[in-house]
């Protein structure tokens, strides 16, 4: 089998429940680096301003590229590949329906360096900038100036998550994850397209590369790779769709699934 590179989902994939990563896991994908294959992350979170509190440097994990926000922020190291926003105004347009649709959902917005999160039905909300830690009180119809990377919704019991598709204008896309949760994001900001952008700028066909993962929004990204491989704990229509389905993230379903068959 030929595989030279590697791309993993984080939460339910590599990570376990406890937002842990074994060592068997770490150590499997230090040997894949060290046999010459390329390591990327494809993931929902948002960017950390400080990488010293992310999960690769507190493992010691090897990393060619990460993409953030679901695709909306793919980086090589500190070479930004590609970014896919919403613009502001058409976030503003987003938010103002949103309030009035879900007034006791929590939401957050990432708006780099601002990460905006309100809770429950209280308008105002808390804007904290991860660049210098300043944390200001800030109403959700009054965020600064700024594109945005992701909008997540934490829907309230009785909400109809069916209006959502209402709100989401032609140069965005929104999905809903097996917990319920929702995600809006750029057009472009797609896992599949960040698996493409990354194959493009190592120069590895996308035959050649193996993908992880186990909600949704992993779907096309492991239609994409040349094999993907749904977790134990993935939703059934991933297992579905998946070429391989390995055992959960609970049990070292990647580094059982590598030391099987690379």
């Amino acid at each position: 089998m030929i595989n030279k590179a590697l791309v993993f989902n984080l939460d339910d994939t590599l990570l376990r429940t406890d937002k842990t990563i074994s060592t068997y896991a770490v150590e499997t994908i230090k040997a894949c680096k060290a046999k010459g294959m390329t390591i990327g992350y494809i993931t929902g979170r948002m960017r950390p301003m400080k990488s010293e509190a992310f999960f690769i440097q507190k493992y010691g994990l090897p990393c060619d590229f990460i993409a953030y926000y679901n695709g909306a922020l793919i980086c090589a190291g500190d070479i930004i590949i590609e970014r896919n926003v919403i613009l502001y105004g058409n976030v503003m347009k987003i938010i103002r329906g949103l309030n009035g649709a879900y007034p006791n959902a929590k939401i957050g917005i990432c708006q780099e360096p601002w990460s905006f999160l309100k809770k429950g039905c209280f308008s105002e909300g808390e804007n904290w900038n991860l660049s210098t830690g300043e944390k200001v009180k800030c109403g959700i119809l009054e965020l600064p100036n700024y594109d945005v990377e992701r909008i997540r919704i934490e829907f309230d019991e009785g909400d109809d998550i069916n209006k959502l598709k209402s709100f989401v204008p032609e140069n965005a896309i929104f999905f809903v994850n097996r917990d319920n949760t929702a995600m809006i994001i750029g057009k472009n900001a797609t896992k599949e397209r960040a698996l493409f952008k990354a194959s493009e700028y190592f120069n590895i066909a996308l035959s050649d590369i193996t993908a992880f993962g186990d909600d949704i929004n992993d779907i096309n990204m492991l239609k994409a790779a040349g094999i993907g491989v749904a977790m134990g704990n993935a939703a059934d229509s991933v297992k579905e769709i998946a070429d391989c389905v390995t055992e959960t993230n609970d049990n070292d379903g990647i580094a059982v699934w590598i030391n099987k068959y690379l």
